[in-house]
């Protein structure tokens, strides 16, 4: 389990590699992500923001050499062949207890998954703003 103590309480984005906010909340979305795929995956984070105990994070997946995912051998690995699958990832994620989970997720999109999420969750569009 991923921890972060204390609250953050403002809507902020999390730019600075280095924080323990930020390496939990990436640990939090990536490793089901790789239990899900079979596979490492490094993230390059494209947006990353804070709102209360939700969480977005939109990032770029790659291999552990920085190249691009190869998702042969994953359960995505047709649809990749076929081109409908990105190297995109998005995550909505909740903090209970201090501990950061994954709500919803799409691995690969080719559109805006996330897009109904703030509807859906009931969470502000702010947290999902660029």
């Amino acid at each position: 389990m991923i921890i972060v103590e204390g609250a953050i309480v403002a809507a902020m984005t999390i730019s600075s590699p280095a924080t323990p906010a930020r390496a939990a909340l990436l640990d939090a979305a990536r490793i089901p992500l790789e239990a899900d795929l079979g596979k490492p995956v490094k993230f390059v984070v494209d947006r990353l923001k804070i709102a209360g105990d939700h969480a977005f994070l939109l990032a770029t997946m790659q291999d552990g050499h920085g190249k691009p995912l190869d998702y042969t051998g994953t359960r995505l690995a047709d649809a990749a062949a076929q081109g409908f699958v990105s190297h995109r990832f998005a995550a909505l994620l909740a903090r209970r207890d201090g501990v950061w989970h994954v709500v919803v997720d799409a691995v690969g999109p080719t559109d805006i998954a996330w897009s109904g999420w703030a509807a859906k969750y009931k969470i502000s569009t702010a947290l999902f703003a660029e």
